[in-house]
C-alpha cells in the first residue's frame, strides 16, 4: 500500500484540479483544518480518470468559503 502525500506548498500556485490529499492541505493552509477524508462527505464533483478521484479545486474552496462564513463564532472568556 502506498501513502500518497500533498504534491502542493503554500508557495505554489493553485492547481485548477487536485486530489483529496493535495486539497484538504490547500483548505488547511486557507481557511480551516480539514482531512482528507472529510472532503468525502461535502458535495463536490469528483471527476475519476484512471480511477483516481480528482476535485476542482475552485468548487471545493467556495464550499469552504461558504462553510466557514456559516459557522458558530464566538469570543473566549478569559479564566483570570
Amino acid at each position: 500500500m502506498t501513502f500518497k502525500t500533498a504534491h502542493w506548498e503554500p508557495e505554489l500556485p493553485l492547481p485548477r484540479n487536485a486530489d483529496r490529499k493535495t486539497l484538504a492541505a490547500i483548505i488547511t493552509h486557507h481557511y480551516f483544518p480539514i482531512s482528507h477524508r472529510t472532503l468525502q462527505t461535502w458535495p463536490l464533483t469528483v471527476r475519476r480518470p484512471n480511477r483516481a478521484s480528482v476535485y476542482d479545486v475552485q468548487e471545493a474552496m467556495e464550499f469552504a468559503e461558504k462553510k466557514l462564513a456559516a459557522s458558530v463564532s464566538y469570543k473566549q472568556a478569559a479564566d483570570f
